[in-house]
């Protein structure tokens, strides 16, 4: 005899779907909610990890020297500039350059609207022989940098910030400064935005007695140095006041800072988890419901001959429709809302295609784990109360 099921072989998922189209799409809209929010938190999630290595990643070294003290970038402790001194005495190393950095007090004289912008420093001698940042509009600008109180200022840094001036004049730490050109960062939650001075400015600017203390030190290599054999020797050589690390060490730390240790990462992380048991609950309601109200129709089928695997398989297909109809309009909004986030934040929130795939994925999960809670009402669907 011939299987029944192949006989007969019915869109079931889909009928279902479609037969009652206003509960239909309540339950695509429930979905697209719950997907819509894990986009949101999503994205801010990953401006968070943007902005852990938003600077750490644009340093141009192989080696960093950093305080002992050193946690992240806002916590970072000085070191003395000699220990950069000391690191030439070993023949792999090609240039060593301090770095400065400060958090500093910005207003625009026009609007007094007062920021907190992020602050780099470096000496500009050091920094024509050896680039410190893999920022090449910053590099070509550095001559504009010599006048003492001269500024470049980051592109994405908030735009009330200003300045609003036509010479570009604004305050820093309540002192006379110019902004002389500008360049492409982003440091998303880490500030209002960031600047680039040399470090006769940022001494200026900070009113600091000397520059023998700078916040790190960047050391490049010679071509084809071994980067592991040259922490070792640079870590048995140099006194214990300061650590020798790599550039990917670096970015581990500021990592492990802004998405384990601050409330930011903590809270969009919980927020994407929230959206997905919100869509669980969602779908699962509405799929039991359908199943208590199609119990019938479940059990003409078993009486068919349709085994149990097959009717589970109806309703996984089913809440994978749903998954469809509430992904594509949650994608369309999202590209839509993060653009106008972007722009009236500054802050790093974009679409990307690994994002999209990844929320879809999670969408399918979603709706897959509704529906594996909700099979059980199928175990419901007896055949002998047909009769």
């Amino acid at each position: 005899m011939s299987d029944p099921q192949r006989l007969r072989p019915v869109p079931f998922a889909l009928r279902l779907v479609s037969h009652r189209k206003k509960r239909s799409a309540v339950a695509a809209a429930g979905i697209g909610f719950a997907v819509l929010v894990i986009f949101v938190q999503l994205g801010f999630y990953n401006a968070v990890t943007h902005t852990a290595v938003a600077i750490s990643s644009r340093f141009d070294a192989d080696i960093l020297l950093v305080s002992r003290r050193f946690v992240h970038l806002s916590e970072s402790g000085t070191i003395s500039r000699d220990r950069l001194f000391q690191t030439l005495a070993l023949s792999e190393v090609e240039a060593v350059t301090p770095i400065y950095f400060r958090y500093a007090r910005w207003r625009d004289p026009e609007t007094r609207k007062r920021c907190r912008l992020f602050a780099i420093g470096f000496p500009l001698n050091e920094a024509l022989r050896s680039p410190p940042l893999l920022i090449p509009e910053v590099h070509e600008q550095l001559a504009r940098l010599k006048p003492n109180g001269t500024l470049l200022l980051d592109r994405l840094t908030q735009s009330s910030c200003g300045p609003t001036a036509a010479d570009g004049s604004v305050e820093v730490r309540e002192q006379a400064a110019s902004v002389v050109g500008g360049f492409d960062l982003g440091v998303g939650f880490l500030a209002d935005g960031a600047l680039i001075v040399s470090d006769d400015s940022f001494s200026r600017f900070f009113q600091l007695p000397s520059l023998d203390q700078p916040q790190l030190g960047l050391i490049k290599l010679t071509e084809g140095a071994d980067v592991g054999r040259a922490l070792k020797e640079l870590r048995e050589r140099l006194p214990v006041d300061v650590r020798v690390i790599s550039k990917d060490q670096l970015s581990a730390y500021q990592r492990r800072h802004w998405v384990e240790n601050t409330a930011v990462g903590n809270i969009f992380a919980m927020g994407t988890i929230a959206g997905f048991l919100v869509g669980v609950v969602v779908l699962y309601q509405i799929l039991s419901t359908d199943i208590r109200n199609h119990l019938p129709l479940y059990a003409t089928l078993k009486a068919m001959g349709y085994s149990n695997r097959r009717l589970y398989r109806y309703v996984v297909e089913q809440s994978w429709i749903f998954a469809g109809l509430g992904f594509l309009p949650a994608l369309i909004l999202s590209s839509i809302l993060f653009p106008l986030v972007h722009n009236a934040t500054r802050l790093p929130v974009f679409m990307t295609f690994g994002l999209a795939f990844f929320v879809f994925v999670l969408s399918v999960a979603m709706c897959s784990l509704a529906a594996g809670f909700s099979l059980r009402r199928l175990q419901h669907a007896d055949p002998a109360e047909l009769f």
